[in-house]
């Protein structure tokens, strides 16, 4: 059996997604327990969709959980209204309560504008917050109809001397020649440095661009857009200076043959 080209066949995206028959689940089970790249490719996959899941989540803001209890607790403590019995005698009608009537409104009016006016802020928080949800959706669906192409080879790229926890997955569409990376692990750069990514065709190197930074420290898309490759016998990932280098002369983090 081709280990390679059985991990570049997307089974392993269609096993973790779901995707996969029966009969491939149980295949793909018995072939996780026999060969230990296939079980590795499986948990590098299944680690990156989790980390783009915890990078996504949107955590509701403490004010609301504040604002709900503050309600519930002044529903639960207010008194019950005084029963006065019509048979008491009338009380003498003052009219110096008019002015403490007309404060409390007044107290009672500002903070009702106060409180829609965070309720507003709130709901436009809220809004923006699924406007950008709904926009990471949109990426993530797209980038599993790139994993889901049958055009769409793996390469997988395991780390070297420098680094050997890093891992990271060339895409590449034969038809459009589009490439796409996903970062498994890599270690955080310094700030005067980049990772610069290639493609080893005919032996000589072919620049494919560069990762940002802040790919690797906050939110990033799953699948990273990188410079079409008209073709490779393999891909490898070195650390440039920033901006990266005509050539690669940094030292090379990740590679992986076709």
């Amino acid at each position: 059996m081709n280990v390679q080209e059985y991990i570049s066949s997307g089974i392993v995206e269609s096993y973790v997604l779901g995707l996969a028959s029966r009969e491939e689940q149980r295949e793909f089970e018995q072939n996780c327990a026999q060969y230990p790249e296939i079980l590795e490719a499986r948990i590098a996959f299944e680690t990156s969709l989790e980390q783009q899941a915890m990078n996504n989540a949107v955590i509701p803001p403490p004010a609301f959980k504040e604002q709900v209890t503050a309600a519930v607790f002044q529903e639960s403590n207010t008194p019950a209204a005084k029963v006065i019995s019509i048979d008491q005698a009338a009380p003498v009608v003052r009219t110096g309560w008019i002015k403490y009537a007309a404060a409390a409104a007044v107290i009672l009016l500002a903070g009702s504008l106060l409180w829609n006016i965070s309720l507003f802020n709130e709901n436009n928080k809220l809004k923006s917050d699924y406007t950008a949800a709904s926009g990471r959706l949109a990426d993530l669906e797209k980038d599993m109809s790139t994993l889901m192409n049958p055009n769409v080879q793996m390469t997988a790229m395991k780390g070297l001397e420098a680094s050997p926890t890093s891992y990271t997955t060339v895409y590449w569409d034969t038809t459009t020649k589009s490439v796409f990376l996903l970062i498994n692990n890599l270690p955080k750069p310094a700030n005067d440095k980049q990772y610069q990514l290639w493609a080893i065709l005919d032996g000589k190197p072919v620049d494919l661009g560069m990762i940002k930074n802040e790919y690797l420290i906050g939110q990033r898309p799953l699948l990273l857009r990188m410079n079409n490759a008209a073709g490779a016998q393999a891909f490898a990932i070195t650390l440039e200076k920033a901006g990266g280098n005509p050539q690669p002369q940094g030292t090379m983090y990740t590679l992986g043959q076709r």
